[in-house]
């Protein structure tokens, strides 16, 4: 077999290569070895890779990209075929490394789903029960499965790794940011004891970011003139408020709006996942699950750390009620940064305004509802709020929260912008604030 192999590309993974033809279908032994089937020789890699992995956390943890991967593939590769007396052209170990490498580290059955750029979220209920969203429509039931239960709980095991986190009976909830396929993603899981079998979710992202023109023309989940009043509100400094229940897209709209705010000043992203798309110029904070012997960075602690460094914007993803004592922290220290932040809540005017109360209680529960009003007043005055409507996400609403009648009145969340009858309008009302 001829060795004409072109230079490697990043990180080794060799573009052009076609896996499934490039290689001979059987590989022959030296001095009368056995042959070997690629399949063969592939699962003999994997295999090793496991021996040489399992009960070994530290080893996974520490690959912690996928320059480092490959590296220790080509390191076992190397050992399988001196164990088997096989030779190889410098082409097909490069091939064999990519068949291991998609075998060990990408996601089995869900792999189509992950590189179709339509698909927005997957779930795995137990090895069988696969769903997948295109777009901004309905959980489709899919034809694809894991093998059986530990097929699945090791492809979670590797995958939880390149986002630092390790699957335990003692962390039976784990929300990372994780990598596959090229596509940022949050990877959400509660397993057993807590639950009889492991429960996934995947909220998948696009590996371009998206812009607030996407938001309107692919998904039309944002009309042009409310992007351009959420524009000039960040331009013009106020705080904003992303608010509506779980997967209306409020991660994705934070991610575009990011790339309104200004590019020579400080910002920091505190997050829950990784899953934020953002300009280079912001600094990302986010939660680091503990690890055997690391104790781990919770969402709090980061929402702190990036306080104590005074930006002067900061963007946290996403608030809902179990980091009481950072919220209070943001909103009362002194010299604090403008804010956008993603709140996960119901966006009617007198819920949202108690749901975030409840949050700052948790904290303070003596503290009087007027310290809070006066501090949404100040920090957080605009909201941006999405819905279901008609089954697909939507900005529904533009509004500015304005003090009350009187000291002793609640503030009044003044709507701007509605969509109304399929219609997006200006209100009767002006901005107070621009």
């Amino acid at each position: 077999m001829s060795d004409n192999s072109p230079t490697p590309g990043k990180n080794g993974h060799r573009k052009d290569i076609d896996v499934s033809t490039q290689m001979s279908p059987i590989i022959p032994g030296r001095s009368g070895r056995p042959s070997f089937s690629l399949e063969a020789l592939r699962e003999r890699v994997e295999q090793q890779f496991q021996e040489e992995t399992a009960n070994r956390p530290d080893i996974l943890l520490d690959l912690d990209d996928e320059e480092k991967r490959r590296d220790l593939l080509r390191e076992v590769v190397d050992y399988v075929l001196a164990v088997e007396s096989i030779s190889l052209s410098e082409r097909d170990k490069w091939v064999l490394v990519d068949m291991a490498y998609n075998g060990l580290f990408m996601f089995g059955p869900l792999d189509r789903y992950l590189r179709d750029e339509r698909v927005t979220e997957i779930t795995v209920k137990g090895p069988t029960k696969i769903h997948v969203r295109y777009g901004l429509g309905s959980m489709q039931l899919v034809d694809a499965a894991f093998e059986d239960r530990i097929h699945l709980e090791e492809m979670l095991t590797r995958v939880l790794a390149t986002g630092q986190a390790v699957l335990s009976e003692t962390e039976p909830f784990l929300e990372v940011g994780v990598t596959l396929a090229g596509r940022p993603a949050r990877l959400s899981l509660i397993s057993p004891p807590i639950s009889p079998d492991f429960n996934l979710s995947l909220r998948l992202h696009p590996r371009v970011p998206l812009t607030l023109d996407d938001l309107y023309h692919r998904f039309n989940a944002m009309q042009p003139q409310a992007a351009a009043l959420l524009t000039a509100i960040l331009q013009a400094g106020h705080g904003l408020l992303i608010v509506g229940e779980v997967a209306l897209g409020k991660t994705t709209a934070a991610g575009a709006l990011a790339t309104a705010l200004p590019t020579d000043v400080p910002i920091i992203a505190a997050e829950r996942a990784a899953e934020l798309t953002l300009p280079a110029h912001i600094t990302r904070l986010s939660a680091i699950p503990p690890t055997p012997g690391k104790p781990g960075v919770d969402f709090t602690d980061q929402i702190r750390a990036a306080l104590d460094q005074r930006p002067a914007w900061l963007i946290i993803d996403e608030i809902r009620g179990d980091e009481s004592a950072a919220v209070w922290e943001a909103l009362t220290r002194n010299n604090v940064p403008r804010y956008l932040w993603v709140f996960r809540g119901d966006p009617a005017p007198d819920r949202l305004r108690s749901a975030l109360g409840m949050v700052l209680r948790k904290q303070r529960p003596g503290i009087d509802q007027q310290v809070i009003d006066q501090a949404i007043l100040r920090h957080l005055p605009f909201v941006a709020a999405f819905r279901r409507i008609s089954g697909l996400p939507r900005l529904v609403q533009i509004a500015e929260w304005v003090p009350g009648a009187s000291a002793d009145q609640p503030p009044i969340l003044h709507p701007l912008q509605i969509e109304q009858d399929g219609v997006w309008q200006n209100t009767d009302h002006r901005p107070m604030r621009l």
